[in-house]
C-alpha cells in the first residue's frame, strides 16, 4: 500500500471504504455502504484540505443497481426534455455516461437530478452534450473507452502508483535537462524530451509533412529511450505535433499521454488522415489504426488550468 493511501485511511473508518483506487493523480475511494456514500458528513472533504490531492467516493461496483434497471430510472428521472441520446455504463468504475442534447436540463436546478440518479441507482453520472453533428470518430472513440473500461481501470491505478510511490532513482540532486528531437529552428516533427533525475518526460511527438527528408524527430537520440519513457504530453492536435504519436504505441509504449479532450479527438482524426493519405499516395502507413486505439486507450484528459501530477517530480497545466 502506498504512503498516501496510508495517510487517507489514518482519517477514515475502514468499514466505510472497501478499496482505494488511482485513476491517475486522482484518488478515488469505492465504499460498499449505501448511507456513507450518499452522505460522508464532509470526511472526504476533510482529507483533501489535509493532503491536498483529489479524491472521490464512489460506490463499490457490487451495491449499484442493474444497468437495465438503472437506465430506465434514469431516463424516467430525466425525462423527453433532456433529450437523451446515448447511455454508456462503466461497471468496473461505477460511472454512467449519459448523452444528453440539453445538458442544463439533465443536470437540474444545483444539481439536483444528478443527486437524485444516485440516490436511487447508485451509479456516478457523468453529463456529456451530445454533439449537434454526428462524428463517427467522437462516437468510435467513447466505444474504445467503454470496451476497455476494465483495462482504463487497471491502467490508471498502476499511472497512479508510479505518480505517488513511483521513485525509481535515488534523489540525490535537482536538475532538469531539455533535449530537442525536433522542431529546433524549423517548424514540424516537434519532439521535446524534458528529463530530470526521476522523470522523462516527452513533449509532443509530431511529422513533418512538408519535408519528406526529414520528416520524423530523432527518436534514435542516445537521450531517447522508450522503455524509460514516463509519460507524453500533447500540446495540441496538429500533425507536427501528434503524428507520430501513434509510432510510439507500435513499439511497445504504454504509459499515458496527457492532452484536452478535443485535442484526443482531432489528433486521432488525423492520425486516421494520415494513414489515408500514405495509402492514396502508395505508400505503407508507419503505424496502423490499431495504434491510433491504443493512444485512445492511454489518453489521460484535462481541462484547461487543471494542474495534475504525471511523474513523482513533473506537475502540468494546459492553457489555452
Amino acid at each position: 500500500m502506498s504512503e498516501i493511501i496510508k495517510e487517507i485511511m489514518k482519517h477514515l473508518s475502514k468499514d466505510d471504504i472497501s478499496d482505494v483506487s488511482f485513476e491517475g493523480a486522482n484518488i478515488v475511494l469505492y465504499t460498499t455502504r449505501k448511507e456513507f456514500f450518499l452522505n460522508d458528513q464532509g470526511k472526504v472533504r476533510d482529507v483533501v484540505n489535509k493532503i491536498k490531492k483529489r479524491i472521490e467516493l464512489r460506490p463499490d461496483p457490487s451495491i449499484v443497481v442493474a444497468e437495465e434497471a438503472a437506465q430506465g430510472t434514469i431516463m424516467k428521472l430525466l425525462g423527453e426534455d433532456a433529450g437523451v441520446t446515448q447511455m454508456f455504463f462503466e461497471p468496473d468504475r461505477s460511472l454512467v455516461t449519459i448523452e444528453v442534447e440539453r445538458p442544463g436540463i439533465a443536470i437540474g436546478k444545483g444539481g439536483e437530478n444528478l443527486q437524485r440518479i444516485k440516490e436511487e441507482t447508485l451509479w456516478v453520472p457523468v453529463i456529456k452534450r451530445t454533439p449537434p453533428i454526428r462524428s463517427e470518430i467522437i462516437e468510435g472513440i467513447r466505444a474504445v473507452l467503454y470496451e476497455h473500461s476494465d483495462y482504463r481501470r487497471k491502467f490508471l491505478h498502476k499511472t497512479g502508483e508510479r505518480i505517488y510511490n513511483g521513485w525509481l532513482r535515488q534523489k540525490k540532486e535537482e536538475w532538469i535537462r531539455v533535449t530537442y528531437l525536433g522542431a529546433a529552428r524549423q517548424v514540424g516533427r516537434s519532439a521535446i524530451l524534458l528529463q530530470t533525475p526521476e522523470s522523462r518526460v516527452l513533449f509532443d511527438c509530431g511529422i513533418d509533412p512538408a519535408n519528406t527528408a526529414n520528416q520524423y524527430p530523432y527518436l534514435e537520440a542516445p537521450e531517447f529511450r522508450i522503455n524509460e519513457l514516463d509519460a507524453v504530453v500533447i500540446t495540441h492536435a496538429h500533425l507536427d505535433h501528434s503524428g507520430l504519436l501513434p509510432y510510439l504505441f507500435k513499439f511497445g509504449y504504454r504509459g499515458p499521454v496527457y492532452c484536452t479532450a478535443p485535442t484526443r479527438d482531432i489528433m486521432a482524426l488525423l492520425q486516421l488522415d494520415t494513414i489515408k493519405i500514405a495509402r492514396n499516395e502508395g505508400q505503407d502507413p508507419i503505424y496502423s489504426s490499431d495504434d491510433i486505439k491504443e493512444v485512445v486507450k492511454h489518453t489521460i484528459v484535462l481541462d484547461y488550468g487543471e494542474v495534475t501530477d504525471v511523474t513523482p517530480d513533473v506537475r502540468i497545466t494546459l492553457y489555452n
